[in-house]
């Protein structure tokens, strides 16, 4: 029997990083919020309206996530490794047509859902340029946030730290050079903001491939194995994910 320090020593381990997770992923946004102060309150207003509209997109992707990480925990728990792997694969594939379709969705009916969110006359064509390019992010995005739950349930944490605060760097940066056109950057504005956080997200994306790429780790899907879906991997993802959907979208 493990003695509590251990016991706290490892809970604390796993559970910053996560924690710092979720304070860098709210961060994007605030960074993108505070850079257009400069452009006035328009700019303000455009940007601050998309968050409500793109967590409910991403809702679905976060339901999905909190599945992938319990059911790929369990089998970490059992040694299973190529059924963690199944899960981790199948669940890159149904995070990605839905991914997909919501990215689908945003882009296409931005202006109808904005205006729900309240956007009024003088900011919506600010707001559906930011939030379109947002959309496409978020395909990304999505992606990143779900291989990065498949790690978390396999105990790495860290992962997800390490993409958020590449993406919060990216952003920053470009945000700087984009937004009101330093070092001989365009003067984008609204959307070179939204372009900075999109870059970002692609930099995350790619890094959490490289996490379960010729890594030689518990997650590693280098192989070549079958991508095709089974009713037991999927089911077991969704008895989970269906009832954290309710509760993600409230």
């Amino acid at each position: 029997i493990p003695l509590s320090i251990d016991v706290y020593k490892t809970a604390i381990d796993i559970a910053w990083p996560s924690a710092l997770e979720a304070v860098l992923v709210q961060l994007v946004s605030s960074v993108d919020l505070i850079m257009v102060g400069g452009l006035g309150p328009v700019a303000i207003a455009a940007v601050g309206l998309t968050n409500q509209p793109k967590f409910i997109l991403l809702a679905i992707i976060l339901s999905l996530n909190i599945g992938v990480t319990a059911v790929v925990a369990r089998r970490r728990g059992e040694e299973d490794v190529d059924g963690a792997k199944r899960v981790l694969r199948q669940s890159i594939l149904i995070c990605g047509v839905l991914a997909f379709l919501l990215s689908m969705a945003g882009y296409i009916y931005a202006r109808p859902m904005l205006i729900f969110a309240g956007s009024q006359n003088d900011v919506i064509d600010s707001s559906v340029i930011y939030f379109r390019i947002i959309c496409i992010g978020n395909f990304f995005t999505s992606l990143s946030l779900t291989i990065n739950a498949a790690q978390r349930g396999a105990g790495n944490t860290r992962i997800s730290m390490k993409t958020n605060v590449a993406a919060n760097a990216v952003n920053l940066v470009f945000n700087y050079f984009l937004i009101e056109g330093h070092l001989g950057f365009p003067a984008l504005g609204v959307a070179g903001a939204a372009i900075a956080t999109a870059l970002g997200n692609f930099i995350a994306f790619l890094m959490s491939i490289k996490s379960i790429v010729h890594t030689h780790g518990f997650l590693d899907i280098s192989k070549k194995e079958s991508w095709k879906l089974d009713k037991d991997t999927v089911s077991s993802i969704f008895n989970i994910s269906s009832s954290a959907l309710i509760e993600q979208v409230f």
